[in-house]
């Protein structure tokens, strides 16, 4: 299985002894899953790499594993370096996206369906259009998710606030993205050529 880590030697948690961590879990993991993740750590205010680097963050990628795998945080707080390590290449991997936004369109690895419709790309363009009022309207939608930061751009829902006033789709239409997909609009909403 691509997404199993199997274990040298048995990882003991809760008095229950693993032979394997499976992270298969990681692939129905939605931008939504990436939303929460980023709120829960901000909220214990322990880990100030998530404000900047979010998938370079321990605690972000052992929430997230957590997600994928239905265990508590605490199961991947306590691994071992080694085992720690491949969780993060593991984790880090589902947020590797493959292309670029070319002028403004995502395009997407998998049809995506939500309210009855199914796409194949999502149409960015508009976010040329969208002017300081937008910026801080989308600010304020991220801000009632209890995250803030100096620096938005980092954060998934600023992402997807960005990506709903550019599109016209409501903010739930990014956030059931699957989370390769995630990084790509996140990707295209801060992309430099719009800021130029």
């Amino acid at each position: 299985m691509e997404n199993m880590i199997e274990l040298k030697k048995p990882y003991v948690f809760d008095d229950e002894e693993y032979k394997s961590i499976d992270l298969s879990g990681l692939e129905n993991l939605t931008m939504q899953d990436a939303i929460d993740a980023q709120k829960e750590i901000i909220s214990t205010g322990d880990d100030k790499i998530i404000l900047y680097a979010p998938e370079a963050s321990q605690a972000f990628i052992d929430a997230v594993a957590a997600r994928a795998t239905g265990k508590p945080v605490e199961f991947f707080n306590g691994l071992p370096i080694a085992l720690c390590a491949k969780v993060r290449t593991m984790v880090q991997t589902a947020f590797v996206a493959d292309g670029e936004a070319k002028d403004g369109v995502v395009a997407l690895d998998k049809p995506y369906s939500y309210g009855g419709e199914t796409v194949s790309k999502i149409d960015l363009s508009g976010v040329e259009e969208l002017t300081s009022i937008d910026i801080s309207k989308a600010e304020n939608e991220v801000l009632k998710t209890g995250i803030y930061s100096v620096d938005m751009k980092n954060f998934f829902a600023y992402s997807c606030a960005l990506a709903a006033r550019a599109t016209g789709k409501p903010m739930n239409f990014f956030t059931g993205l699957p989370l390769h997909e995630a990084v790509k609009v996140r990707g295209a909403v801060n992309a430099a050529s719009f800021f130029e």
